[in-house]
C-alpha cells in the first residue's frame, strides 16, 4: 500500500501529493525566523498550528479510525469531504469520508460502514490468521503511520491504550513469529485466572467461608445433612396435611371451655345434692314427752291446757318437718334430673372433643407442612452447593494440574520453536542493530526475541534495546530504526510507506537527525517504499549545517512535497483559522 494524495472538498484545504516512491517531506516553516529569543520560545507552538499533525489525522480518518476520536475534528469542521488516494497491488483505491457523516467511508464510490471498511481493509492490507481475534487493520496500522503524541513513548505500542498481550500480538505478528503461540499461553493464563476467580467467589460465600477457613470439615458436614434430610423426609413422607387443621383446633377449643363450664356446674350440682341428703336425714329430738320431762324435773306442773297446747303444738312441728322433708325431696329430684342433662352433655362433648384431639393428633396444619418442606428443601439446596463445591474443589485442583502441566510443555515448544527461526530472529536483530550503530556505534543495541516462562499471558519477551547514556533522543531513535525493521523485515503485511511526525526528531542530537534523513534516503532509493515525514524548519536548519548543498537538494529540497507556514491561515493546512485541539 501506498499512500498517493490527501484533498478535500473544500478549496482552502492544501493539496498532499506524496511522491510514488521514495521521500516525502511537508515541511512547517516560520513566519518570523530571526525571532527574539521569547518568540523563539514559542516556536513549537508555532508549528504546531499549521497542520501537520492534522494531516496524520486526516489520514486516519480517511483510513477508518473510530469516530468517537474525531468528535471535535467532525464538529469544528461541518460540511467538510476528505478524500485518500493510494495504491495497493498496482491498482489506485479513493476513499471518501464526509465530516457530517463519519459512520459511512466511501471506497472506490462503494459506501461502507466504518466496520466494513476496516474488513475490507484488513483483506488488501495484512494476512491475519483466522482465530485471532484482537488483531486487527486498525491495531496494526498504527505502526506505519503513528498517529498521536503519546504514539511516540514506546517503539512497540503506537496506538491506543492495549493491553500486554494485545501488544506482544501486534509485534509478533508483524515480526513474524507465531501468534497462535501467543493466543495459547494467554488463553492459559487466562483460564488459570478463571480458576483462581472462582476459588476467590467460593471463599466470598458465606455457606463455604468456615470450609475454607478450616473450622469444618467437609465430608462430615454432608454426612450430617444426609441424616438430617433423611428424618424429613420420613416426616414429610408420613406426614397427613389437615387444610382445616386451625378451624377443627378452634372448635376443639370451644369445647374444651364448654365442658369446663359444663363439669364445674356439675361439681355444683353434686355438692347441692348431698347438702339435701345431709338435710333428711337429720331428724329433730324435740316430742312432747321429751319437753314433759324436762318440765317435771324442774317442778313445773303441767295442767290439761298446756297439755293440749303441747300437743298441738308437736302436731304442728310434725307437720312442718313433713312440709321440709317434701321439699328438699322436691328440690333433690330436679336437681338430679338437671345434673343428668348436664352429665349427658358431658359425655357429649367429652367424645366430641376426643374425636376432635384424635383427628388433630393424626393431622398437621398446611403451613406447618410447608413450613418442613422448605427447611428440607434449604437443606438440600444446601448439601447440593457443598458437593457441587467438593466436585469443583476436585476439579480445579486436577485443572490446576493440568494448566501447569500445560504451560510446561508449552514453554518447552516456544523454546524449540524459537532455536527453529533463529536465523530468522538473528536476521531481525542484525537489521535493528545495524541502525542503532550507526547513532550509537559504541552502544549495545539490536533486537531480542525470548521464550518468556514466566507465569503471565506472554509467551514471548521482545525487547528492542540500545543501551546508551540517558539522552533525550535515544527513545526516538529506538522508534526510527524498530519502524523500519517492520518495513524492510517485517511480515504479514502491504503497507509500503512509514510517516513519522515531526515529534520523532524532537530531542534527538542534530548530527543524529542527519543520521536519519542519510539513512531514508539511502534506503528508500530504488525501492518501491516511501518514507513520508513532517518536518520544522528549525530540525532543517539543524541539519542543514551537516549537509553538503547538493545533499541537502537531493534529500530535502527535491523530496518537500508541500511547505506550510505560519504566515496567514490561509498557508495553513486546512486553509482557515479553526482549533481543532489535536494533540
Amino acid at each position: 500500500m501506498l499512500l498517493i494524495k490527501v484533498y478535500s472538498n473544500r478549496e482552502d484545504f492544501k493539496t498532499v501529493v506524496f511522491n510514488r516512491t521514495g521521500l516525502s517531506f511537508i515541511i512547517a516553516i516560520q513566519k518570523n525566523p530571526g525571532a527574539s529569543e521569547k518568540e523563539k520560545a514559542n516556536i513549537g507552538k508555532t508549528y504546531n498550528g499549521v497542520g501537520k499533525s492534522l494531516l496524520i489525522r486526516i489520514i486516519h480518518f480517511c483510513l477508518g479510525a473510530s469516530k468517537e476520536d474525531y468528535k471535535s475534528f467532525c464538529d469544528k469542521l461541518p460540511g467538510w469531504v476528505f478524500y485518500l488516494d493510494f495504491e495497493e497491488a498496482g491498482k489506485k483505491y479513493t476513499t471518501a469520508r464526509a465530516t457530517q457523516s463519519p459512520e459511512k467511508i466511501t471506497l472506490n464510490d462503494e459506501e461502507f460502514s466504518v466496520t466494513k471498511f476496516n474488513e475490507k481493509m484488513e483483506e488488501m492490507c495484512f494476512d491475519i490468521p483466522n482465530g485471532i481475534s484482537t488483531l486487527s487493520y486498525r491495531s496494526l496500522l498504527p505502526f506505519f503511520v503513528r498517529p498521536k503524541k503519546e504514539s511516540y513513548i514506546f517503539c512497540n505500542n503506537p496506538g491506543k491504550s492495549m493491553t500486554d498481550y494485545q501488544i506482544l500480538l501486534n509485534n509478533s505478528f508483524l515480526l513474524e513469529l507465531d501468534v497462535k503461540l501467543v493466543q495459547k499461553k494467554y488463553e492459559i493464563k487466562k483460564e488459570k485466572i478463571r480458576i483462581k476467580k472462582l476459588e476467590e467467589n467460593f471463599k466470598s460465600d458465606e455457606l463455604l467461608r468456615d470450609f475454607f477457613t478450616g473450622n469444618k470439615k467437609l465430608s462430615l458436614t454432608l454426612v450430617d445433612l444426609d441424616d438430617r434430610i433423611k428424618r424429613l423426609d420420613d416426616d414429610l413422607r408420613n406426614f397427613k396435611v389437615a387444610e382445616d387443621y386451625y378451624h377443627v383446633q378452634v372448635e376443639a377449643d370451644r369445647i374444651e371451655t364448654e365442658l369446663v363450664a359444663l363439669r364445674n356446674r356439675d361439681i355444683l350440682l353434686k355438692n347441692n345434692i348431698e347438702n339435701i341428703e345431709k338435710s333428711l336425714n337429720l331428724t329433730p329430738d324435740m316430742n312432747k314427752e321429751s319437753i314433759k320431762s324436762i318440765y317435771t324435773e324442774s317442778g313445773i306442773f303441767f295442767s290439761e291446757t298446756m297439755t293440749k297446747t303441747l300437743n298441738d303444738l308437736e302436731a304442728f312441728y310434725e307437720k312442718l318437718i313433713s312440709n321440709r322433708k317434701r321439699r328438699l325431696l322436691e328440690q333433690q329430684n330436679k336437681l338430679k334430673i338437671e345434673q343428668k342433662e348436664f352429665r349427658s352433655q358431658i359425655e357429649k362433648l367429652g367424645k366430641e372433643l376426643d374425636n376432635k384431639m384424635k383427628y388433630l393428633g393424626e393431622h398437621q396444619a398446611l403451613d406447618v407442612f410447608v413450613s418442613l418442606n422448605s427447611k428440607n428443601a434449604e437443606l438440600k439446596a444446601e448439601r447440593e452447593n457443598l458437593k457441587r463445591y467438593e466436585m469443583l474443589q476436585t476439579e480445579y485442583k486436577l485443572k490446576e494440574k493440568e494448566i501447569e502441566k500445560n504451560r510446561s510443555e508449552f514453554l518447552e515448544i516456544t523454546e524449540i520453536y524459537l532455536n527453529e527461526i533463529k536465523s530468522n530472529i538473528e536476521e531481525l536483530r542484525d537489521y535493528f542493530r545495524h541502525l542503532a550503530k550507526i547513532f550509537y556505534p559504541d552502544s549495545i543495541s539490536g533486537l531480542t526475541i525470548e521464550n518468556n516462562d514466566g507465569d503471565n499471558q506472554l509467551s514471548y519477551k521482545i525487547n528492542a534495546t540500545i543501551e546508551s547514556d540517558a539522552s533525550d533522543g535515544i527513545n526516538n531513535v529506538k522508534i526510527f530504526c524498530y519502524d523500519l525493521t517492520l518495513l524492510f523485515k517485517g511480515f504479514n503485511h502491504r503497507i509500503d510507506f512509514i510517516f513519522h511526525d515531526s515529534r520523532l526528531f524532537d530531542g534527538i542530537d542534530e548530527r543524529q537527525k542527519v543520521e536519519i534523513f542519510k539513512i531514508v534516503s539511502h534506503l528508500f532509493s530504488g525501492v518501491k517504499k516511501q518514507y513520508i515525514a513532517t518536518v520544522n524548519q528549525n530540525q532543517l536548519e539543524e541539519i542543514k549545517k551537516h549537509l553538503t548543498e547538493k545533499e541537502f537538494k537531493d534529500i530535502i529540497e527535491q523530496n518537500t512535497v508541500l511547505t506550510l507556514t505560519d504566515e496567514s491561515d490561509s498557508a495553513k493546512l486546512l486553509g482557515i483559522k479553526v482549533n481543532i485541539g489535536i494533540k
